[in-house]
């Protein structure tokens, strides 16, 4: 059985151990590193590349949502599980935001442990049942999901598209051909699902792609 990886990031121990705990209790599941403070996360999240990181929000140095954001600077494919006891909308709000998977409350049972770890790992957000978002929140956090399925090139050329570039000028400014323009621009239209040039730049401008 391949073992999923995950990294737990917590500055109480005991949290952290009680944590570890449940988690070996889960088949196929492994901890591969404990980290007590944001940098120690970072630092172990780009050496360790896990498939999942149980992230506390309230750490010294960089806060749980400052780590997600920095993770998503250069990491889009390991999922986030936030485990905290901070339930206030607009902290999950934020969280949300900057791109984290799941947001668990930590008087989680260990069935709902497992059930956000599988629902994370095939691409669902998963919440506790406690926690109550906006709408407009949830719209923003599906916005930022698309987002991060893009790849850098498709980003790139999503920007040059929204600066109104066309597509020669994009072929030669990226030195490739125009059907592979073409080809990358219907694909970014596929994934966050919009039908034209339109709503290609105005996804651009609302997730900061182009300013």
């Amino acid at each position: 059985m391949k073992m999923i990886r995950l990294i737990l990031a917590d500055d109480q121990l005991l949290i952290r151990a009680g944590i570890r705990a449940l988690v070996e209790t889960l088949p196929g599941y492994r901890i591969e590193a404990e980290c007590a403070d944001g940098h120690q996360a970072i630092e172990a999240i780009r050496r360790l590349h896990p498939e999942v990181v149980l992230l506390d929000i309230a750490m010294p140095g960089p806060s749980g949502i400052e780590v997600a954001r920095t993770l998503r600077q250069f990491d889009r494919e390991t999922k986030i599980l936030v485990l905290s006891s901070i339930d206030r909308p607009e902290i999950v709000e934020q969280a949300l935001s900057a791109g984290v998977n799941g947001y668990l409350l930590k008087d989680f049972l260990l069935g709902e442990l497992q059930a956000a770890l599988k629902a994370v790992l095939v691409g669902e957000r998963y919440l506790s049942p406690k926690i109550k978002v906006s709408p407009l929140a949830a719209d923003s956090e599906a916005i930022a999901g698309r987002n991060a399925l893009l790849t850098l090139r498709q980003t790139e050329i999503l920007r040059l598209v929204a600066s109104g570039r066309t597509t020669k000028e994009i072929a030669r400014d990226l030195g490739i051909s125009p059907k592979t323009v073409e080809f990358h621009r219907s694909r970014l239209m596929e994934r966050i699902g919009v039908h034209d040039v339109a709503g290609l730049t105005r996804f651009a401008f609302q997730n900061g792609v182009v300013s």
